[in-house]
């Protein structure tokens, strides 16, 4: 009998402790929720006090655990997402929460741990497509930064200084094509709303003087991430939410005319849309305006597209071709923050989805002039991390990057430079600086340009003008040769010859001081890009646009006689230097005349080595030497 009682007290409170274990876990139900009802209204501080809660009364309340990694994932609080992930997947057998774990392990860089969780949750055989697509990438992603880590690139970041980083933030650094000037975006705090303005600071020697504001572009509202080009007279920008807009944001622009930028202006259409575009670079030969932009008709969410610039409509306004988006780089995801390098070759821009080491990194590939994209590849680590990684611009040489980090945090962003990897350093870029005068009158001559790629009889004469004081800067890719034509109507026409093909690094850039002559009887102008065979009379097929150039001379003046004549450097023996000068000549007044100029008009003659205009004694002066000159010896 004392056993029976003993026993039925056992079941009375075993049926009691049930009962009351069953109501609290009502309650915890309740105020589980009542968590995810604030969860939803956004209402977090609730929401994670609630759950919190459920958790001291039940530390294996695994939708507890699940809500918080929620909320503290869109809190961007990586390390207590992990913790609540870490509990819920051992009392949850949901596969998903090992893919979970890998996401915030990848967040932090912790590339180890997030394989291992990827890889785990591999092993499910019920994942859906799109994720899996998702999952390769990112396995493939933790393998790339694992090695890399293991084999970083070159990277030691200087801080550019106090004359250009201030307790603001800097960033998106543009260099000039000379390197001469940076020109950079600053977040100004000091009143009112923060909002962004252009600074441009200058070389002096090897220290950067005390950066100055461009007023004449700075407004009230933001203006950020911009392009130059070559010449630094046009500036591209991006702004957002202006009256004259016609997206979220725009890209704007503003010319540098007679040493005074113009009001900004919105770029129009085609370039802007109703979407968001912004963050443009320019080509250094001013073809094509690069960009990213979220509009239709892209393959992600931004894409990086380019379009045809065409100069200038005679209202002041782009006159820009069809936009084509660059579908090789671009991805699902976003791809942002687009650099031609001045060669318009080398491309850098910033991807969250292509593999990399999370977050934005930078990649680099190249750009035919066609559009077709090839070499594309991560930066690397320690130049890419686990955080956003973006804008980064290289001077013309090639060896130096700028880019803004926060890695001195007390100053917020700040710009650095860095001397780039080998491996990663764009082909060199020289260029050519030319101020056109009178030789007579010593004005400026706003003279028609003319650059000739003389390595590719397919590639398009590049035809420019010098602007009102006479003066323009082209950028000049090393590894080709090139025919420089100036000329201007009434004057002769002037020819350099820039020879680049062979160059081993970059060579000093061309500073001209061109003198134009006008068309007078004693005239004379030197031709440097009328080439032969070694030893020879036999004319080569890159003489071709220059000697075109002369037809065209004496079909616009042909009234004009003129003295073909021929000189040579002092190599070799006098007599055969006078000898092949006098055929080298007669060949190019045989070329004229079966090009249609009257034979009547042209007589030649060769000079040898006796008429110098540099010193024989260098590799350059006797390249100077060695020349066809025209003269006038009747009009």
């Amino acid at each position: 009998m004392k056993s029976l009682k003993i026993l039925f007290f056992v079941v009375v409170c075993t049926l009691i402790s049930e009962g009351i274990l069953a109501q609290e876990n009502k309650r915890l139900d309740k105020l589980f929720e009542e968590a995810r009802n604030d969860y939803a209204a956004n209402r977090y501080s609730e929401a994670i006090k609630t759950g919190t809660q459920i958790l001291q009364k039940d530390a294996n309340y695994a939708q507890a655990h699940l809500l918080l990694a929620e909320i503290y994932k869109e809190m961007d609080s990586t390390r207590l997402e992990i913790k609540h992930l870490s509990k819920a997947v051992d009392l949850d057998d949901n596969p998903l929460i090992d893919f979970r774990l890998g996401e915030a392990f990848y967040k932090l860089g912790m590339y180890s741990e997030a394989l291992s969780f990827y890889e785990k949750y591999k092993e499910n055989k019920t994942i859906p497509e799109k994720r899996q697509f998702l999952l390769a990438c990112k396995i493939a992603s933790c393998r790339f930064a694992i090695n890399s880590i293991q084999n970083p690139v070159d990277f030691e970041p200087t801080n550019l200084g106090e004359q250009i980083n201030t307790p603001n933030d800097e960033y998106w650094p543009t260099p000039t094509l000379d390197g001469k000037h940076l020109v950079f975006t600053r977040l100004m705090k000091s009143s009112g709303r923060p909002q962004e303005d252009f600074f441009m600071a200058e070389l002096d020697s090897f220290n950067w003087e005390n950066a100055l504001p461009i007023s004449a572009v700075n407004t009230d509202d933001n203006e950020g991430a911009q392009t130059l080009s070559a010449d630094a007279k046009i500036l591209f920008f991006t702004a957002c939410n202006r009256n004259d807009g016609m997206g979220s944001c725009d890209i704007y622009f503003s010319r540098l005319i007679n040493g005074k930028w113009s009001e900004p202006q919105n770029a129009g259409a085609p370039l802007n849309t109703t979407s968001w575009e912004g963050q443009p670079s320019l080509s250094s030969d001013n073809k094509y305006l690069y960009f990213s932009s979220n509009r239709k008709g892209g393959k992600g969410k931004k894409d990086i597209w380019r379009i045809a610039f065409n100069g200038f409509t005679a209202t002041g306004l782009p006159n820009w071709g069809t936009p084509e988006n660059l579908e090789a780089l671009n991805t699902s995801g976003d791809e942002i923050s687009p650099f031609i390098h001045a060669n318009n070759h080398n491309f850098y821009f910033a991807s969250d989805t292509h593999v990399g080491m999370g977050g934005l990194d930078l990649f680099t590939a190249t750009i035919s002039e066609n559009g077709q994209v090839a070499e594309l590849k991560n930066m690397g680590y320690p130049i890419n991390t686990h955080k956003d990684d973006l804008g980064l611009t290289i001077s013309s040489i090639g060896d130096i990057a700028y880019f803004s980090s926060a890695r001195e945090s007390d100053n917020g962003l700040d710009i650095f430079s860095f001397n780039l990897d080998r491996g990663l350093q764009p082909r060199a870029v020289t260029y050519i600086k030319a101020k056109v005068s009178n030789k007579t009158t010593a004005q400026p001559v706003m003279a028609d340009i003319e650059l000739v790629n003389l390595n590719s009889s397919l590639a398009e004469p590049r035809i420019e003008k010098a602007d009102i004081n006479g003066e323009i800067m082209l950028a000049l890719p090393v590894g080709r040769n090139y025919a420089f034509n100036v000329s201007e109507e009434g004057f002769m026409f002037y020819s350099y010859a820039m020879r680049l093909a062979d160059a081993n690094s970059l060579t000093d850039p061309f500073i001209l001081n061109i003198k134009l002559e006008p068309i007078e009887v004693g005239a004379e102008m030197d031709l440097y890009n009328i080439y032969y065979e070694t030893d020879s009379f036999a004319i080569l097929a890159e003489s071709e646009p220059e000697l075109q150039k002369l037809v065209a001379f004496l079909q616009n003046n042909n009234k004009l006689r003129v003295e073909i004549q021929g000189h040579t450097d002092s190599s070799g023996k006098p007599e055969s230097n006078l000898e092949l000068s006098k055929l080298r000549a007669k060949s190019v007044v045989d070329y004229l005349a079966e090009n249609g100029v009257g034979e009547n008009r042209l007589q030649s003659e060769g000079y040898g080595d006796t008429r110098p205009v540099a010193t024989n004694e260098t590799v350059e002066g006797r390249r100077l030497n060695r020349r066809t000159t025209i003269k006038i010896i009747a009009k």
